[in-house]
């Protein structure tokens, strides 16, 4: 280990009611939401969480498959211009329920196949970001406050650019094990911990980096917290 300091229309929606939500005497309402990119080729996705749960993951039938569990369900809007799609998921703006406590869960399914530049801004909560079956070619994420899990060990056919910038809390971020992975990193008022890497001078490498034809670039600037890279696990 080394240790530092440092518009295309949604196919499906679909809704029932479960208990009352005590916190703002609003229903808890389970919705899912099926979208097909259509003929874009590549799709910029935008997430804006404000508070709750977040869990994303690739293997889904359509482009997307989500679930989402909330007093105040996201806005979610889709649109195709040629080859490009954009697809955002937001918090209503005019909601508070993030203060409150409220049950707010989204889960975001992902085919395998589309090329994804991908945005995620988040407020507090715990995220989980497994992308490591989804075909990505960029991620940029905003830590709030809270916990963030992020799996890039994907064998991408592409390089992958990455840019984490922390928040405060937790930051567990696994790197790809089949291709190769470079990693700018500097913690901020916490940790910075490294297991299966080493330094190549300012960076952390993986043991596939000098050999593989692919890289996932990663770019983490640390917050208030801890910030944990894993490479190989042997």
């Amino acid at each position: 280990m080394i240790r530092a300091f440092v518009s295309l229309p949604l196919l499906a929606l679909t809704a029932c009611h479960v208990p009352m939500d005590m916190d703002d005497n609003m229903p808890v309402k389970t919705e899912t939401r099926s979208v097909d990119r259509g003929k874009a080729e590549f799709v910029r996705v935008e997430i804006k969480m404000g508070a709750g749960e977040l869990k994303v993951k690739g293997g889904a039938a359509k482009f997307l498959d989500a679930e989402f569990r909330s007093a105040h369900p996201p806005d979610v809007t889709y649109n195709a211009n040629g080859s490009r799609g954009a697809l955002e998921i937001r918090s209503p703006k005019q909601t508070h329920w993030g203060s409150r406590g409220g049950d707010n869960t989204w889960k975001l399914n992902f085919d395998s196949q589309t090329p994804i530049d991908m945005v995620v801004h988040l407020g507090a909560g715990e995220t989980d970001l497994d992308l490591s079956n989804v075909a990505l070619r960029s991620l940029e994420v905003h830590m709030g406050v809270g916990e963030l899990r992020l799996n890039l060990d994907g064998d991408y056919k592409r390089d992958v650019d990455v840019d984490v910038k922390g928040g405060v809390g937790r930051a567990e971020i696994r790197l790809p094990r089949k291709i190769g992975s470079q990693v700018d990193a500097k913690g901020g008022l916490g940790s910075l911990n490294t297991k299966g890497l080493k330094k190549d001078g300012e960076h952390y490498v993986n043991a596939a980096y000098e050999k593989s034809t692919r890289q996932v670039r990663c770019k983490v600037r640390g917050g208030i917290g801890e910030i944990e890279l894993i490479g190989d696990s042997e």
